[in-house]
């Protein structure tokens, strides 16, 4: 799993930085991301995932 297919599903985030999982994404992207610090433990976008977004360029 890339840092673009992580960025691909941090895209799916709420206003206020909760990132959801849409259906045809597999779940293991979110466990990776945390893992990996791109959300924390609530699920919520951290600098660090903004940041990967924006190397990315998913509008953030």
């Amino acid at each position: 799993m890339s840092e673009k297919d992580i960025a691909a599903v941090l895209q799916y985030r709420y206003g206020d930085g909760l990132v959801y999982l849409p259906k045809d994404r597999p779940r293991d992207v979110l466990k990776v991301a945390s893992q990996l610090g791109f959300i924390d433990a609530e699920g919520y976008l951290t600098r660090k995932g903004r940041a990967l977004l924006a190397r990315y360029s998913y509008g953030y």
